[in-house]
């Protein structure tokens, strides 16, 4: 279903995130919003919110230029 991570791909990016990678999660579903969540803040993920994958991939990528601090990053999410 939309916007819902498969076991197998959950598991290999809490790896990477446990490996200190940062991860940012959106969806490809047509219209939504990916919220902060206790789950998504448990495993460390960084919540995309309106933006598209490849608008979310910018934005990291951009911000990874500034810092690579997860929570400046998700606050750099949280206000662009």
């Amino acid at each position: 279903s939309p916007g819902v991570t498969k076991p197998g791909d959950a598991a290999a990016l809490a790896e990477a995130r446990a490996a200190g990678v940062v991860v940012v999660q959106s969806t490809r579903a047509g219209s939504g919003r990916v919220f902060p969540t206790t789950k998504l803040g448990e495993v460390g993920f960084i919540p995309a919110d309106n933006l598209t994958p490849q608008k979310a991939r910018i934005l990291l990528a951009l911000a990874l230029t500034v810092s690579s601090d997860p929570a400046e990053i998700t606050r750099i999410f949280a206000t662009y």
